[in-house]
C-alpha cells in the first residue's frame, strides 16, 4: 500500500492524529474519551505511517532521537554553552552547526519502555490517595484550570498512563508483525 498519494497525506495527518488524540486524552475526564481511546487514535498515525513508509522508517523518524552534547569549554560563559546545546539539539541538525567535535548519543524510545512507563504512571497515581490517608485510586485535583487541558489530577495522570500503556502495547505488536 505504499503509494505517493498515501505516503505525501500521511506525512500531513500524522501530527494531526497525534495532536487528536492528545486531545482526547485530556477531553476524557468529563466527556467521551480518555487514555485508553486517546492511545489508540495515536498509535493509528503511527500505523499508517508505517503502512506509508515502512515500520523502520517510523521508528528512525519518531521514536530515535541523536542528542548532541560537548563539554562546557573554559572560555565560554554558561549563557552562550546553553544557546549552542540548545541550538544544536533542536533546529538546523546538518554539520555546519553541529561542528565535528561534538558527541552524540543516540536515544531510542521502544514500545515496552511506553507500556512500562504508563504501567508505572497508572499504578502510582492511586498511590497519592493513599499517602493523603484516603482509599487507593482517590482523585486528587490541584488548584486551577489551565487552558484547553482544564483541571489537573490524578485522573490525569492515570489517563496518561493508559494513553502510553496502549500506544506502546499496539506499537510493538505492530513493529512485531512488520517484521515478520
Amino acid at each position: 500500500m505504499r503509494t505517493i498519494i498515501f505516503a505525501t497525506a500521511i506525512r500531513y495527518l500524522t501530527p494531526l492524529f497525534l495532536l487528536f488524540s492528545v486531545y482526547i486524552l485530556f477531553r476524557g475526564h468529563n466527556h467521551p474519551g480518555g487514555g485508553f481511546i486517546g492511545g489508540l487514535i495515536g498509535s493509528i498515525a503511527f500505523v499508517f505511517h508505517a503502512l506509508a513508509h515502512g515500520s523502520d522508517r517510523t521508528v528512525n523518524t519518531y521514536f530515535r532521537m541523536r542528542v548532541y552534547s560537548q563539554g562546557k569549554q573554559p572560555e565560554h560563559d554558561t549563557p552562550q554553552y546553553m544557546w549552542d546545546l540548545v541550538r544544536a539539539n533542536t533546529w538546523r541538525r546538518s554539520e555546519e552547526v553541529t561542528p565535528s567535535n561534538w558527541r552524540y548519543y543516540i536515544i531510542r524510545v521502544r514500545p515496552a519502555y511506553m507500556m512500562a512507563l504508563g504501567l508505572f504512571m497508572a499504578a502510582t497515581s492511586g498511590v497519592l490517595g493513599l499517602l493523603q490517608g484516603k482509599p487507593y485510586m482517590s482523585a486528587i485535583w490541584l488548584e486551577g484550570k489551565l487552558p484547553i487541558i482544564g483541571t489537573l489530577g490524578t485522573p490525569t495522570l492515570f489517563d496518561a498512563g493508559v494513553y502510553l500503556l496502549v500506544l506502546g502495547m499496539v506499537l510493538k505488536m505492530v513493529f512485531t508483525m512488520s517484521k515478520e
